[in-house]
């Protein structure tokens, strides 16, 4: 018996296929492109997603030399929050809003004078901004009410390929949960706000439990057998969350790539007084994620290795390394506090905790003696300390961190992984599996199929350790001083309206 998972990201799709131990058999990949209508308006054809995904479907089948009968069921994850209106045959009537656009702020306004931050917060868990999907559906019933009224449907990602698999109209919980639309405490779409913001509710899938079997695929356009189940999945997010055995309270796990998430179990909805962390639907049924976005992580360090790290780079590619594995590497090198360098990775706004759009990046302590190694490490510790504030909140909300579960790109290094640990002073985990998210939906695929009866269970089971850095006590004491300081530094800045100002004299059109 086999599984098949289908991970539709923000630049691609790739599907795997597991066997029921969580081991890849094989994999395959393709890109996608986004639209730019202006530089802040990012859109996607759904029709692409669906086309790439036919071509990943029969490789990954091809390269794994197994019949496709032997695939028992499929689950699908996706970028969350992107969503495009369909009509009542599924064809898509606009393209996709994705997640990052940017030009729902109008919308947003309105509905922080109509509703109220408090009032979205309590009842969806979400803060009131542009990624969430009920801005971009208000824009077209604003801007394209021809479009919004023809629409029978406004699908999420893994929606419309649900729709695509099997003719229904569905979602799960932990997709609908990023929409802005959705009771977290009830489980169920919010009819007070949707009456608040005139939304139709008929116009969104019906929401069921990750995990959940909906049927047999009825198309014939992929190369899977049409007795394959297919399975509700999750939100990428929650689905690396499931996929690295976040299942009981004390577990969080932080995947780094382009930025940082981090998810922590809850058993039930978790809200924050100052609205600093999110709380969302898990993908394991009748649990809850506590949830802290972090925007500029890795591309904090891929901006050094791109603009500062030219040798490195060049020493990567004449040995056929990593410039990454260099860098880190090179890092090492240089001593706890990096030789007197502190960095602040805001390079586009801060999230979590601040929510600060005017928020940039900071080095401090720049000294003629320093080398470039004292700077990558620097910014390594810069991001662990901005872990460590949203870990700090976490712990205000009760929730008791016992072990934290890495993946994503940045857990490739075992450097940072124990910078992270020794910041935080909590035990830091690496999986065997790096492909976290589509492990997640692995298991839920297994578990709508029968095959594991509790999806906690299985993840348990499935998801075996790597590694493991454990916090050392003294440079735990150093990272203290050092993390206070750093904080300091933010909020002395903040405090003068710094970023705000400095934002407004960049913006001033008179020094073109």
């Amino acid at each position: 018996m086999f599984i098949a998972s289908l991970d539709l990201g923000t630049t691609g799709v790739r599907t795997f296929i597991f066997d029921v131990a969580g081991t890849i058999l094989a994999s395959d990949y393709q890109e996608w492109e986004s639209y730019y209508p202006i530089p802040s308006y990012v859109e996607q054809d759904a029709n692409s997603w669906w086309e790439s995904l036919k071509k990943t479907i029969e490789a990954a089948i091809k390269k794994s030399g197994i019949d496709q009968t032997e695939i028992v069921s499929l689950s699908v994850t996706n970028q969350r929050e992107t969503i495009v209106p369909v009509d009542k045959d599924g064809n898509t009537l606009h393209n996709a809003l994705v997640w990052q656009d940017r030009r729902t702020t109008d919308q947003v306004e309105f509905i922080k004078k109509k509703i109220g931050i408090d009032k979205i917060y309590k009842t969806t868990g979400l803060t009131i901004d542009p990624y969430f999907s009920a801005t971009k559906i208000l824009w077209f019933k604003d801007n394209k009410p021809e479009i919004y009224n023809k629409a029978y449907k406004f699908l999420l990602v893994s929606d419309y390929i649900l729709f695509k698999l099997t003719g229904q109209f569905l979602t799960d919980y932990s997709n609908a949960s990023r929409t802005m639309l959705f009771d977290i405490n009830k489980l169920k779409y919010s009819e007070e706000i949707a009456s608040e913001l005139e939304l139709d509710l008929d116009k969104m899938p019906e929401a069921l439990e990750s995990g959940t079997d909906v049927g047999e695929i009825t198309t014939d356009e992929t190369l899977f057998d049409k007795k394959t189940l297919v399975v509700t999945g999750a939100g990428d997010q929650q689905s690396a969350a499931l996929g690295v055995g976040v299942t009981s309270p004390g577990t969080i796990k932080l995947t780094t790539g382009t930025g940082s998430f981090m998810l922590a179990y809850l058993d039930k909805p978790n809200f924050d007084p100052k609205k600093r962390v999110l709380c969302s639907c898990h993908a394991v049924p009748g649990a809850w994620v506590q949830e802290a976005s972090i925007f500029t992580t890795g591309a904090y360090l891929r901006w050094f290795r791109d603009e500062l790290a030219r040798e490195e780079c060049l020493e990567a590619q004449n040995q056929n390394q990593d410039a990454y594995d260099i860098i880190t590497r090179e890092a090492n090198g240089s001593k706890v506090g990096a030789n007197g360098i502190i960095t602040i990775p805001h390079l586009v706004g801060a999230g979590a905790p601040h929510w600060n759009p005017y928020a940039r990046g900071i080095i401090f302590g720049l000294a003629l003696g320093q080398k470039r190694r004292d700077l990558a490490r620097a910014i390594l510790e810069g991001v662990a300390f901005e872990v460590k504030k949203n870990v700090e909140v976490f712990q205000e909300l009760n929730i008791k961190p016992i072990e934290l579960r890495l993946t994503g790109g940045g857990s490739r290094s075992d450097l940072w992984n124990q910078i992270i640990s020794d910041v935080l002073g909590i035990t830091c985990v690496r999986n065997v599996i790096e492909e976290a998210t589509s492990l997640g939906a692995a298991i839920l695929a297994a578990s709508g199929a029968g095959i594991f009866p509790d999806i906690a269970k299985a993840a348990e089971s499935i998801c075996k350790v790597d590694q493991k850095w454990l916090p050392d006590k003294s440079r735990q004491t150093k990272y203290n001083e050092l993390y206070k300081f750093s904080y300091d530094l933010y909020n002395l800045l903040q405090s003068k309206n710094t970023f705000k100002r400095f934002n407004e004299i960049i913006q001033n059109k008179d020094m073109d």
